[in-house]
């Protein structure tokens, strides 16, 4: 398996496509040699004085995608027989990925839909911060290791869709217990069957929340993606996330994978 087909939801109020989420999907599109599939609607109906030119925002996307050389589909439209979250969750199913970006302003947020995509797709997602501008490269990853099935499932996904050629497991000490009857020896040696090389490494939550922790490890050890599983569930069409997953959301600072 590999990358080779990208979701971008780039709601026509926030999308932008020298940085952020587009910026970002069209550079992983290219680095990858992956299709691209861009949905861009106005998304915030409540308020049309705004004037958003949700086509001319759509357009300016697509040509920055063909100016960068990717193939790439534009969505612009959606039956209103369903909601625009059920719309982008059933073309983001068709794909490798999801990208999108998880500013919480307006009635249906770039967040919301992000919480939707990591439940409802049954694909990893994405979260890109608004002022993502660093270009992408491949290197290693940063695997968010604490030892749960959702850890591994997200572990999986990544080496299956990026090959790395390095992943280093992650552990925060400090925020929950870790218990585990695996050592780092074991860890590496396993996971090094998967053609990538591994290595873990501890670091200490100190005064930071969980999700500054994760990201300022990562960024100090040179990987450009946070890879981790997403936590929670849904009750009454609302959507319940474990502290991790909700702390990425609120504060995301660098483009973090998702897989539930």
């Amino acid at each position: 398996m590999a990358l080779h087909s990208i979701f971008l939801f780039a709601p026509a109020e926030t999308a932008i496509a020298s940085k952020g989420p587009a910026a970002f999907a069209i550079a992983l599109a290219k680095a990858h040699g992956a299709n691209l599939t861009i949905f861009s609607v106005a998304t915030d109906v409540t308020t049309p004085e705004k004037n958003v030119d949700a086509g001319a925002i759509a357009a300016s996307l697509k040509s920055a995608a063909d100016a960068s050389g990717v193939r790439c589909t534009l969505v612009t439209e959606h039956s209103h027989a369903i909601g625009v979250h059920e719309a982008v969750a059933e073309h983001a199913r068709l794909h490798d990925l999801s990208i999108t970006g998880c500013n919480s302003a307006g009635l249906l947020s770039e967040k919301i839909i992000a919480e939707y995509l990591m439940f409802e797709s049954g694909r990893p997602v994405i979260v890109v911060p608004a002022n993502y501008e660093a270009p992408y490269q491949k290197g290693p990853l940063a695997i968010a290791w604490d030892n749960s099935s959702a850890a591994a499932r997200a572990l999986g996904d990544a080496i299956a869709l990026f090959a790395p050629d390095q992943v280093q497991l992650l552990s925060i000490e400090g925020e929950k217990p870790l218990p585990t009857d695996l050592d780092t020896a074991q860890l590496v040696e396993v996971i090094g069957r998967r053609s990538t090389n591994a290595s873990h490494r501890f670091a200490p939550l100190s005064a930071r929340s969980i999700a500054a922790a994760l990201q300022e490890e990562a960024k100090a050890n040179g990987c450009g993606l946070l890879v981790m599983g997403a936590f929670g569930h849904t009750r009454l069409r609302r959507f319940v996330l474990g502290s991790a997953t909700s702390d990425i959301l609120k504060n995301n600072q660098m483009p973090t994978l998702l897989s539930h």
